[in-house]
C-alpha cells in the first residue's frame, strides 16, 4: 500500500470516527431529519456491507450537513469535544475541576468582597481626615479665649444673668474635644487602612497577634508564622506607634525644640499666649487627650495629609486596577462554572478554564484603564465604580463575545485603510 493511499485510509477512518460521535450527540440536541440521513450514511461502515465511492461521498455529505446543524446549536468548544468522543451527554466533568473552579469562585467572591468593605471604609476615614484637615483650629480656641475674658470681666450676678456666653461656650468646648478626639483616633484608623489593604498581610498579622507570646517562646507556630520582629502597634493614648523609635527627620517632622519662638515676647503677649495654651490644656485633657504631646498637633495634622495622600493613591489602585480585575475574572470563573452545571455544554479542562480566567481579568483591566481616562467614567464617583464593575464582569464571562467584537473592528479598519489606499493608487 503506497503512502497515499494510507493518508486516505486513515483519513476515512477518522471521518467514519467523528460521523459516529456526532450522530451519537445529535440524538439528543438536533432535528430527526439531521439525525437519520447520518445514520443512514453511516450504516454501510456499521455492517459487512460493500464500501464504495458512492457511500464515502454519501457520508461526507450527510457529516457535511450534520456538521453545520451542529454549529447552529451548540458552540465550537462542544463540537470539538464531541468529535473526540466527549460528548457531555456521555461524560461527566472531573469532580477535582469542579471543586478548584468552586474554590476560585469563592476566592474571587471574598476578595470582591474584602476590597469593597476595605474601600468603604477608606473613603469613610479619608472623609473624616478632610473634614479634620479642613477644621479651623485657631478660630475655635481663640473663641474660648474671647469667652474666657469676657466672663474674667464679668461679676457673678452678670454671668448668671446671661446664659448665651455659657451656651456658646460649652460648644466651642465640645467642638474642640470632638476635634481633639479624632486627632487621636483618626491616626490608628488611618494606619489600620494602610495595613490591611493587602488580605495576605491581613491574616498574617493576626495569625501572629494570636501564635505570638509576649515571653518570646519559640515553638513550631511562632517559627512558621515568624513572630520576630512583631509588627508596631498604634497606641491611642500615647498618639504614637508603641515600640516604634522614629526618627523624626527621616518623615520631614521637624523637631520641637525647633519650633520655639525666636524673639522675646513682651510680658503682656506671654500672659494672652499662657491663657491660650491653659484653655488649649484644659480642653485636650477633657477629651482624654495626653497633655505631654499637646505640642504635636501640627506634626499630627501634617502626618494625617500624608496618610490621606498614600490611602488615597491606593484608593485609586483598588478601584481602577485590583476590583476590575477581581469582577472579570469572578465573571469567567461563573462562566466555567455554568458550562460545568448544563447538560448540553461541554466543560472547560482546568488548563483553558485558568488562561480563560486570566485572559478575562487581563481584558478588564485594560477596559478600566481606557475608560477611566477617556473620562467615560470617574473613579472616584460612588455612582461610577458600579459600572465599571458591571462591565468588566460582563467581558469577562463573554470574553469570546468581546474578541469577536474586536476583530471585526479590527477587519472594519482594515477594510477602511486599504479601500483608502486603493483610491489613492487609483488616483
Amino acid at each position: 500500500m503506497t503512502a497515499a493511499s494510507r493518508h486516505r485510509q486513515k483519513s476515512l477512518e477518522q471521518l467514519v470516527t467523528e460521523a459516529r460521535h456526532l450522530r451519537d450527540h445529535l440524538v439528543h440536541d438536533s432535528t430527526e431529519e439531521t439525525t437519520h440521513a447520518l445514520t443512514a450514511a453511516l450504516w454501510p461502515f456499521d455492517s459487512d456491507a460493500e464500501v464504495g465511492e458512492q457511500e464515502i461521498k454519501r457520508l461526507y455529505g450527510a457529516f457535511q450537513a450534520a456538521h453545520q446543524d451542529a454549529v447552529a446549536h451548540i458552540d465550537e468548544y462542544t463540537l470539538k469535544m464531541v468529535l473526540r468522543g466527549k460528548s457531555p451527554h456521555h461524560t461527566r466533568n472531573p469532580i477535582f475541576n469542579s471543586v478548584i473552579l468552586a474554590g476560585m469562585g469563592m476566592l474571587f467572591v471574598l476578595l470582591a468582597f474584602h476590597f469593597s468593605y476595605w474601600s468603604s471604609r477608606t473613603t469613610f476615614v479619608l472623609e473624616a481626615a478632610e473634614e479634620f484637615s479642613e477644621f479651623d483650629h485657631f478660630a475655635s480656641v481663640m473663641k474660648l479665649v474671647e469667652l474666657e475674658t469676657y466672663f474674667s470681666q464679668r461679676s457673678p450676678d452678670e454671668r448668671l444673668a446671661d446664659l448665651e456666653p455659657h451656651l456658646l461656650y460649652l460648644e466651642a468646648q465640645s467642638i474642640l474635644r470632638d476635634h481633639y478626639s479624632d486627632e487621636a483616633h483618626l491616626p490608628g484608623q488611618m494606619w489600620t487602612q494602610l495595613v490591611t489593604m493587602n488580605p495576605v498581610v491581613m491574616v498574617h498579622d493576626r495569625l501572629k497577634r494570636v501564635v505570638c507570646t509576649p515571653t518570646g517562646e519559640q515553638t513550631w507556630a511562632t517559627q512558621l508564622v515568624g513572630c520576630e520582629p512583631v509588627l508596631p502597634v498604634w497606641d491611642e493614648a500615647e498618639g504614637q506607634m508603641a515600640g516604634l523609635d522614629v526618627d523624626p527627620k527621616i518623615n520631614g517632622v521637624v523637631p520641637t525644640a525647633s519650633r520655639d519662638l525666636v524673639f522675646a515676647p513682651s510680658a503682656g503677649f506671654r500672659n494672652n499666649l499662657d491663657q491660650v495654651r491653659y484653655l488649649r490644656d484644659e480642653t485636650m485633657r477633657a477629651s482624654g487627650r495626653s497633655p505631654n504631646v499637646v505640642d504635636e498637633y501640627a506634626v499630627s495634622t501634617y502626618q494625617l495629609r500624608l496618610n490621606a495622600e498614600q490611602l488615597m493613591d491606593k484608593l485609586n489602585i483598588v478601584h481602577r486596577w485590583a476590583l476590575p480585575i477581581i469582577y472579570g475574572a469572578l465573571g469567567s470563573v461563573v462562566y466555567c462554572i455554568w458550562r460545568v452545571l448544563s447538560p448540553h455544554v461541554a466543560p472547560l479542562n482546568m488548563y483553558y478554564a485558568i488562561l480563560r480566567t486570566a485572559f478575562a481579568g487581563l481584558a478588564a483591566l485594560t477596559l478600566s484603564m481606557l475608560l477611566v481616562p477617556a473620562s467615560a467614567v470617574n473613579v472616584g464617583a460612588d455612582a461610577s465604580r458600579p459600572m465599571i464593575y458591571l462591565l468588566a464582569f460582563i467581558f469577562g464571562y463573554s470574553i469570546e463575545a468581546f474578541v469577536a467584537t474586536l476583530n471585526a473592528l479590527n477587519q472594519k479598519v482594515s477594510e477602511t485603510v486599504l479601500s483608502g489606499r486603493k483610491s489613492m493608487i487609483g488616483r
